[in-house]
C-alpha cells in the first residue's frame, strides 16, 4: 500500500505502564508491518514519562534503568520494520509533564509536518486496517471539501447509550454489565482483547461503514485529527492539566460549533483496555494493577480534582483562575 498522506502516531508512556507497553508495541507492529511502500510518510513519536510527582516508583521492584531498557527495546522493534522517523523523548522524574501536555505538544509540533495526527495509548490497539480506512476517508473528505475533522474507530460496548454512536456495529446491542467483573468481560470496552481476535473481527469487513456525527464524542485512544483542525486552533487548552480528551472535546465544540464533524469507522474495531491487568505496576504504596479509580493514591486523586474543576471553569466561561501545577504542590505542602 502506498500512502497519499503523512501521519504521526504519538504516545506518552508512563513508567508504571512499562509492562503493558510490551502489548502496545505488539499492537504497533500489527499496524505498521503492513507492506507500506513509503514508510517515510509515517512518524512514530514515543515519550517515556518518568515523572514521579503523582506516583512514586517502588525501586525495590524496578529501577529507572530497567524501565528505560524496556522502553528502548520496544523502540527497536519499530525501527527494525524499516521506519526511520521514530522520535523518542524521556521525561525526567522531577518534571511536571503528563498526557495532556504531551498530546497538546504533539498536535502543535506535528500539524505542519503531517496530514493526520493519531493519538496512541498504551492500553490500546489501532485496527490493522487503520491506514486503509483513513486513506479512503481522506479521499472522500477532499472531494467534499471537508478539511477540519476528527475520526475514530469502533469500540466495544461502553457504559451508557450516549456512546453508541462510536460503538462497533457488532457490539451496539450488547448489554453493558456494571459489576465487579466488567473489566474481564470481552464484550465490554474496559477489558483486554487479544490482537488476534481484533484482527479476526476486522478481517470480515468488505465495505467500510463510515458514519458521521456533528457533536464531539471522544475518548483519547486511537483518536485521529486532521492537521487543519489543529491549525484552526482546536487543541487541548493549557488549563487542562489532566483531562486531555475532555479538553479537546470542549474546544472542538467551542471553535467548530455546528460545523463540527466526527467520522466513525463503525465496522473497524479498536481495543481500549482501560482495565488492563498491567496498567499500574511498581507504584510505591499502591496495589492497583487494573487502574481502578477509587484505588489510586491520594496524590493522583488530588491532582485530578483540580483538573475537574478546571473543566467546569472552561465549560461555564466564568472568570475564576485556573488551577496550575503550583497549586497542586501547595496543597501537598499544606497537608
Amino acid at each position: 500500500m502506498k500512502l497519499n498522506n503523512k501521519y504521526v502516531i504519538g504516545t506518552n508512556i508512563m513508567w508504571f505502564e512499562i509492562e503493558m507497553y510490551e502489548d502496545f508495541i505488539d499492537g504497533l507492529v500489527n499496524l505498521l508491518d503492513n507492506d507500506i511502500e513509503n514508510k517515510d510518510n509515517i512518524y512514530v513519536d514515543l515519550c517515556l514519562n518518568l515523572s514521579q510527582h503523582l506516583e512514586k516508583m517502588d525501586t525495590n521492584q524496578i529501577s529507572e534503568d530497567e524501565v528505560i531498557d524496556k522502553f528502548k527495546s520496544g523502540v527497536r522493534k519499530i525501527t527494525k520494520l524499516g521506519y526511520n522517523k521514530v522520535n523518542t523523548r524521556i521525561v525526567k522524574k522531577n518534571e511536571f509533564y503528563f498526557h495532556a501536555d504531551y498530546r497538546r505538544d504533539l498536535n502543535y509540533n506535528y500539524c505542519k509536518e503531517v496530514d493526520y495526527i493519531m493519538w496512541g495509548e498504551t492500553d490500546s490497539f489501532f485496527p490493522k486496517e487503520a491506514f486503509t480506512g483513513l486513506e479512503t476517508l481522506s479521499q472522500y473528505t477532499s472531494e467534499q471539501g471537508i478539511h477540519k475533522f476528527i475520526a475514530c474507530f469502533g469500540d466495544r460496548k461502553m457504559w451508557d447509550s450516549s456512546w453508541d454512536a462510536t460503538v462497533h456495529n457488532d457490539y451496539v446491542n450488547v448489554q453493558f454489565v456494571d459489576d465487579d467483573k466488567q473489566h474481564e468481560n470481552l464484550n465490554q470496552a474496559k477489558s483486554p482483547l487479544p490482537i488476534e481476535t481484533m484482527n479476526e473481527i476486522n478481517s470480515k469487513v468488505e465495505d467500510l461503514d463510515i458514519q458521521v456525527i456533528d457533536y464531539p464524542k471522544l475518548d483519547g485512544s486511537c483518536l485521529v485529527m486532521s492537521s487543519d483542525l489543529i491549525k484552526y486552533g482546536v487543541n487541548i487548552p493549557p488549563c487542562m492539566i489532566y483531562n486531555d480528551d475532555h479538553g479537546l472535546s470542549i474546544m472542538s465544540q467551542k471553535l467548530m460549533g455546528q460545523n463540527y464533524k466526527q467520522f466513525v469507522f463503525k465496522n473497524l474495531l479498536k481495543v481500549h483496555a482501560r482495565r488492563h491487568p498491567k496498567k499500574r505496576l511498581y507504584i510505591l504504596e499502591e496495589n492497583n494493577p487494573n487502574s481502578f479509580e477509587d484505588k489510586k493514591n491520594v496524590n493522583f486523586l488530588t491532582f485530578k480534582n483540580l483538573s475537574d474543576q478546571n473543566i467546569q471553569m472552561l465549560v461555564q466561561n466564568n472568570d475564576k483562575k485556573f488551577y496550575e501545577y503550583e497549586d497542586y504542590i501547595k496543597i501537598l505542602e499544606n497537608k
